[in-house]
């Protein structure tokens, strides 16, 4: 038994993870109803059992895991600090390893193992068609781009322009690190050594103000103006403004790489209520016990359309401040993300971005714009029943 094909090194748990078979017996016609069977383990338990036949002309099997994999891994924004690490992201919500174990079956009978897969670890970004638009036209698929950050923060937001406010608690950039050799984040004379505990991981780094002084007291004051976060040699400028006249909110989101990141939308922000009722019609007119017709009681008219249930949903929209063509190229990840909070008073709220398309904005072409979204909060709110 030998094996043909397997996934690429560093492949998403959102694409097809495709293991192809050989083996001999599979061409002997005296082996009667040949099967190959598929063992899945994760964590040293068997999760899951295929069994295939052989394709007509080549004999090969084909055992396709991607949906099954998938489900192992589930992505979650959870911070344990509130300083410069706030997370570590590794096996089942970064990524996920596994086995495959094949067997053979045929004339009825289940026989051993007879290969066994090296452990292969998939990671829960996606691909993208586009590249970061580095060329103008430039419309080649990356299936490898997260090779080109390993050991590296898992963005692609621009480097500079990051404006906060003072009062910022929360602000993420990943850092994927494939080993447990340790990396510092660096804030002016502070140095931070944070190491993985495990390989395979990423880091959830908080450049926050307010990230910064939990770790280094007094680092960053309200008479500071900007500051630089450089993270094992990449570097990030931050500029911190004014109080906005609007409220402020700040956008945490799952992007591309499976790691969380965060964009500030301080400039014009409305709330609104999208309400649901249901309701039934009742007779104008009320018999009282007397035989009486009466449409009003004690002055008040009866009810003829009545409401017995009633929901809503709350709704916000939002605004940033005016962006660059980079930004536009990286905020698509923020609009198409399945996973998204917006931060109020420190809480951070589950939310659906409701927008439906998004065009890239250009310089060239639409001067300096600002990116406006549409939210709605993840619950639905009822009134009193009737």
């Amino acid at each position: 038994m030998i094996l043909t094909g397997t996934p690429e090194a560093y492949a998403s748990v959102n694409s097809d993870l495709v293991w192809v078979c050989y083996d001999a017996n599979s061409e002997d016609i005296t082996k009667t109803n040949y099967k190959y069977v598929g063992e899945l383990w994760i964590e040293g338990v068997k999760v899951y059992t295929s069994k295939v036949f052989p394709r007509p002309t080549t004999y090969f099997g084909v055992f396709n895991f991607g949906t099954v994999i998938r489900e192992y891994i589930e992505a979650k924004l959870s911070p344990t600090s509130d300083g410069i690490l706030a997370q570590e992201l590794g096996e089942g919500d970064f990524c996920i390893t596994v086995q495959l174990k094949i067997r053979e079956e045929y004339s009825g009978t289940l026989g051993a193992v007879v290969l066994t897969d090296t452990a292969r670890t998939f990671y829960n970004h996606y691909q993208t068609r586009f590249t970061d638009f580095t060329t103008q036209g430039s419309f080649t698929y990356t299936f490898d781009f997260i090779l080109g950050f390993l050991n590296y923060p898992n963005t692609t937001r621009g480097r500079s322009d990051i404006k906060l406010f003072f009062e910022n608690g929360r602000y993420y950039i990943p850092y994927f690190a494939t080993s447990t050799d340790s990396f510092t984040v660096t804030i002016g004379s502070n140095v931070k050594t944070i190491t993985p505990t495990e390989s395979k991981t990423l880091s959830i780094i908080n450049i926050s103000p307010g990230a910064i002084n939990e770790d280094y007291p007094g680092t960053i004051t309200t008479s500071t103006t900007s500051y630089t976060v450089n993270i094992a040699g990449v570097v990030y400028a931050v500029d911190l403004i004014c109080e906005p006249i609007y409220q402020k909110y700040t956008m945490h989101f799952l992007n591309k790489f499976g790691g969380f990141e965060s964009m500030s939308f301080h400039k014009v922000s409305r709330e609104s209520v999208e309400i649901e009722r249901k309701e039934w019609q009742k007779l104008p007119y009320r018999v009282t016990e007397l035989g009486a017709v009466t449409l009003s009681e004690n002055q008040v008219m009866h009810e003829q359309r009545s409401v017995f249930a009633s929901r809503f949903k709350e709704k916000l929209k939002i605004s940033t401040d005016l962006l660059t063509d980079a930004d536009y190229q990286w905020l698509v990840q923020l609009v198409v993300s399945p996973l998204v909070y917006i931060e109020d008073e420190n809480t951070l709220y589950p939310v659906i971005i409701t927008n439906t398309n998004y065009e890239y904005k250009e310089y060239i072409n639409d001067r300096l714009t600002n990116l406006t979204l549409d939210i709605e909060f993840g619950n639905m709110l009822k009134t009193q029943f009737r």
